[in-house]
Formats: C-alpha cells, structure tokens, sequence
C-alpha cells in the first residue's frame, strides 16, 4: 500500500471517528449549550432591554452571520485559517454587542437612580403613598429608568405583589444599587416609619457608594488604559518592521508557522488585556 493511500485512509478513519463522537456525544452538549444562549438571549433583550424580539431568531441570525462572515474571508483570502479566525470572531461579537448594551444601559440607569429616588421622595412628602410615587416617577421620567419602573406598576395592576414586583425589577436590571434600593423599600414597608426620609436616607446612602466608586474608577484608570495601549503596541510595531522589510514580515502571513505565531501572539495579548481588566475591577 502505497504512502498517500495510507494516509488518505487514515485520514478517513479520523473523520469518521470524529463525526461519530460529535453525534454521539456532542448533540445533547449541543443542545444544552443552544438552549443556554436562548436562556441568556431572553434576559437579556427581552427581560433586560424590553426588547420584543425572539432569542430563537436572533441565534439563527448569530449563526448566519458565523457562516456568512468565513466565507467571505476565504474568498477574500482564499486562506482556511483566515476564515476559521473570521468565523471564530463572529461567534464571540454577538455576546459582546449584548453585553455591551446590557452594561451600558445598567449604567444609565444607576446614573439616574439618585434623581428617581429624589422624586420618590418628594412625592411621599407631598402625601402620595409608595405606588402613587412610582406612578409620579413612570410619568416624568425618561430613559431606562422610566421602562423598569413602567414594566414594575404594570405587574403590580396585574396583581402581582409589590415586593415581588419590586423583587422581579432587582433580578432584571441586575445592578447591586437598585437590588440595595428595593431591598430598603422592602424593609421600610416592614417596619413603617416616615416614607420621605427612608427615601432620602437610601439616597445618601447610593450617593456615597457611587462617590467611592468614581475614586475607584479614577484610580484604576492609568492600569486599564496602559493594558489598552500595550495591546495595541505589537500591532504598531508589527506595522513598522513591515514599512521596514515588507518581505520578511509578510512570510508571517504566508507561512503556517507565521500563522501560527500570530494566533498564539494574538491569543496571548487578549489574556493579558483582559487579565488586568479583570484585576483593576474592583466591586463595591
């Protein structure tokens, strides 16, 4: 038997224990994680961002565009690791895009918790009970914030109980200052009081903690912008070798194991980019 019928054989036979495995054992793994992106698909643009849209579309969406964006690669660079890099891209975009959103609109709303609080509480002292409040709010509100608290009365009319309504908004929105808000409410609600200074006490309270937060933030700023910049330090310097000597740099491009060098160099810079992000987070 001759050499290249040896290794079209075996070839063969790793495909096709491949294939089998990837049935055998990866379709429930499959399923499971679909099932998991859905899940994560429908907190976050139906629950989160009020968004009526399916999570099944918008996967089937997510998948195209994976297979969308290798083709084009490959036609464009007619190279496989090219295409498998676009589409191993495209696959990771959607989950950050989403979460992307989810964090900025998170931090609009803990931005405009201070002036809903300051309007709960002026409306308390104007004599109108809690709902009442919240209604004043929902009407005179913009933004995120004016959704949650409008998605909040409607279970409330549709007889869902006011601290679980107050309970389902803390999980949706999922920020530490708004579950630390209801969960004061909550408490007041328990042990009564004068509803204007609870209100007013919570405030302070969220004011100081966003005050620390912004030393915090300032502090870490100079670590998270030099992880930024040294990041992007070997793309500048790869770009001057090439101004430099344009055929020795482009063998990295050209030869498997330039190709390989790059990816690992690649891979490299992003788990240490994110590594000192993860480091100057710093939760309250």
């Amino acid at each position: 038997m001759s050499q290249p019928t040896l290794l079209l054989l075996t070839a063969s036979l790793l495909t096709f224990v491949s294939v089998y495995m990837l049935a055998r054992y990866g379709y429930a793994w499959s399923l499971a994680l679909i099932a998991r992106q859905e899940q994560a698909y429908d907190r976050v643009l139906r629950q989160q961002l009020l968004i009526d849209v399916e999570p099944r579309t918008v996967l089937a969406m997510s998948a195209a565009a994976v297979v969308v964006a290798g083709m084009l690669a490959f036609l464009i660079t007619a190279t496989t690791i090219a295409a498998f890099v676009c589409a191993a891209a495209m696959i990771f975009l959607p989950n950050l895009v989403i979460r992307h959103m989810e964090t900025k609109r998170r931090e609009r709303l803990e931005s405009q918790l201070i002036d809903g609080l300051t309007t709960l509480a002026s409306a308390a002292r104007a004599g109108l009970n809690l709902v009442q409040s919240m209604e004043l709010l929902e009407r005179n509100a913009v933004g995120p914030i004016r959704q949650e608290f409008g998605q909040l009365l409607r279970e409330y009319r549709m007889g869902v109980d006011l601290n679980q309504a107050m309970q389902n908004a803390s999980n949706r929105i999922g920020s530490q200052l708004y579950r630390l808000m209801f969960t004061a409410i909550q408490m007041h609600r328990v042990r009564g009081g004068d509803s204007a200074q609870s209100l007013d006490r919570i405030s302070e309270s969220i004011r100081d903690i966003r005050r620390l937060e912004g030393k915090l933030d300032a502090l870490t700023s100079q670590a998270r912008y030099q992880a930024l910049f040294m990041s992007m330090m070997p793309v500048v310097f790869l770009a001057l070798l090439w101004s430099i000597d344009p055929q020795g740099v482009g063998m990295l491009f050209v030869v498997p194991a330039g190709r390989v060098i790059l990816l690992g160099v690649a891979a490299a810079i992003a788990i240490a980019f994110f590594w000192i992000r993860k480091i100057m987070t710093v939760d309250i």
